[in-house]
């Protein structure tokens, strides 16, 4: 892959300005930020009421010039996907040539018609999407990151070759999953991150995946909560020699007992933040722990279960994200079904941009036995992508009910269509790439069951002795 692949020139001009703009917001007042906010937002909502012909029908009346979200519809990732064609606002950006270009793997980090980037999504909310950016939203997520990710700036910071710094990222790979799909356009556009960044497949065995992170010395590690624990584990049981600088996450949800663990275990800071395929940068941690909503790009509407606003400290059953950089896939009242709590309280590092705090997707880490005794552990992210990409499922769950036994829950129109067959065949074949052979797994016919905090359906957990 080649910085040819880009526009690079334009690429750097981009994300000198916004880089540029983000520092001086950062430094500004909240009267500031507010200003600039607004004035974004109704940029945003004439432009999309002009071009995008899903939006301009939802709107009706209000068509592009209503200045006050809570008067438009909220919007739900399904009924977007349906409506691709109409949503996006370049003609020449169709869902099948979307599709299409997806489908070649060889293309993650690639841009798409030349100028834009597409990332897909799991579907942990049951339905996969496919994401596009524009040249501007890609430039605000690199001068996010420069900016305001702290000690992982330096990753994001593609235009600065940093001597001695190598990064590792272990993430879900195959697919153009915005993790890995971002960072090889990052790759792309700096030969010097090309040469010293590294992707790893978070499907490895766990052993074999800290036999390839010792054999690069890696100075970053970034991934996923559920694998910083899982390596954290292995650091403390001296299976694992690695000295990194600084950690990241994301992805997932870190609690503080678990961020102290892997803290103690590397002796280094964990850092990380909030972000998913629609927009990579919602939030970004500062040096007291506490992530910081970049409202100056993007805006949060934490809302009850009948769409209402919910007041500060009071957590949301879902949550609306408008995106104020991205034309060509707008995104406004989009529900992403996280439970975001603003807080009311400003962060004592003195940050103008208000903190939340989120309650996102919490899968476990697995300890299992197979065959002749042998344990291994299990990384939620590996098993669940393993499924997807060889059934194409997305509606599944996976319980471990006992240390040799894990059980399949699929959606009863699924499994009438032999989903269920598939999700257990897929299931065997990667326990068995774990060197765990044996292991019983049983499919069931039933609902997948929603996280109760997230409104997002858990695929992965580990059930309580004695209950469900």
């Amino acid at each position: 892959m080649h910085a040819a692949d880009w526009p690079f020139l334009d690429a750097m001009w981009r994300w000198s300005a916004f880089a540029g703009d983000a520092a001086l917001a950062q430094g500004a007042g909240r009267e500031a930020i507010a200003r600039l906010r607004e004035a974004r937002l109704a940029r945003l909502l004439d432009w999309t009421g002009r071009h995008s012909a899903f939006y301009r029908e939802r709107w009706g009346r209000h068509g592009g010039h209503e200045r006050h979200l809570a008067a438009l519809p909220a919007v739900r990732k399904a009924e977007l996907m349906a409506r691709f064609d109409d949503w996006v606002t370049d003609p020449a950006v169709t869902r099948a040539g979307v599709e299409a270009f997806v489908a070649d793997a060889s293309r993650v980090g690639r841009p798409y018609l030349g100028r834009y980037a597409v990332f897909s999504s799991s579907g942990t909310t049951g339905v996969p999407g496919l994401l596009v950016h524009d040249a501007d939203a890609l430039a605000v997520y690199d001068a996010l990151g420069a900016t305001r990710l702290g000690a992982l700036a330096p990753a994001w910071n593609w235009r600065l070759p940093l001597s001695g710094m190598r990064f590792a990222l272990v993430a879900a790979t195959g697919g153009h999953f915005a993790g890995v799909a971002e960072w090889e356009r990052l790759r792309a556009l700096n030969p010097w991150f090309h040469a010293n960044a590294r992707v790893f497949p978070v499907g490895l065995p766990l052993t074999e995946l800290c036999a390839r992170l010792e054999d690069f010395r890696p100075t970053v590690v970034a991934s996923y909560a559920t694998v910083l624990r899982a390596l954290a584990g292995e650091k403390e049981a001296g299976r694992l020699a690695l000295a990194p600088q600084a950690l990241w996450y994301g992805g997932e949800w870190l609690a503080p007992g678990a961020r102290r663990h892997v803290e103690r275990a590397f002796g280094c800071r964990v850092a990380g933040d909030y972000g998913a395929s629609e927009f990579l940068n919602i939030a970004c941690e500062c040096g007291h722990g506490a992530l910081h909503l970049n409202d100056d790009w993007v805006i949060l509407e934490p809302v009850d279960e009948r769409g209402r606003a919910v007041p500060p400290d009071e957590p949301s059953c879902t949550v609306l994200l408008t995106h104020l950089a991205n034309r060509v896939q707008p995104l406004v009242r989009y529900e992403l079904g996280d439970s975001v709590t603003l807080a009311s309280r400003p962060c004592p590092c003195g940050s103008p941009f208000p903190v939340i705090r989120v309650d996102g997707r919490r899968d476990e880490l697995l300890r299992v036995r197979g065959a002749g005794g042998r344990e291994a552990t299990i990384l939620p992210m590996a098993l669940t992508t393993a499924i997807e990409e060889a059934t194409g499922e997305h509606r599944f769950q996976v319980v471990q009910a006992g240390s040799g036994e894990l059980r399949a829950r699929v959606e009863p129109e699924a499994h009438g269509r032999g989903a269920g067959a598939r999700v257990k065949a897929a299931l065997v074949a990667f326990l068995a790439s774990q060197g765990l052979a044996g292991v019983r797994v049983r499919v069931e016919a039933g609902p997948v069951r929603a996280n109760p905090a997230s409104g997002k359906f858990r695929q992965v957990w580990r059930e309580a002795p004695g209950g469900a």
